[in-house]
């Protein structure tokens, strides 16, 4: 299948394309409100990497522990 350009394009193919990227928009968008749903649904928040780091440092402690009182 060979693509055509824009210019060479006719009236209905034009809108053909428009129609399809339109109908990937919404879906797209469509994907984004789901995601957003389940971020609010799990109370997720986006970390800096000073947190990130902050918390995996924390994280490795408290694994460290529960070994040490495990074991």
């Amino acid at each position: 299948m060979t693509v055509k350009s824009t210019t060479q394009m006719t009236k209905a193919e034009l809108l053909d394309v428009i129609n399809d990227k339109n109908r990937i928009i919404a879906e797209l968008n469509d994907k984004i409100d789901e995601l957003s749903g389940m971020a609010v649904a799990s109370q997720a928040k986006v970390l800096d990497a000073d947190t990130s780091r902050l918390i995996s440092s924390m994280n490795a402690r408290i694994n460290a522990l529960e070994e040490t009182n495990n074991g």
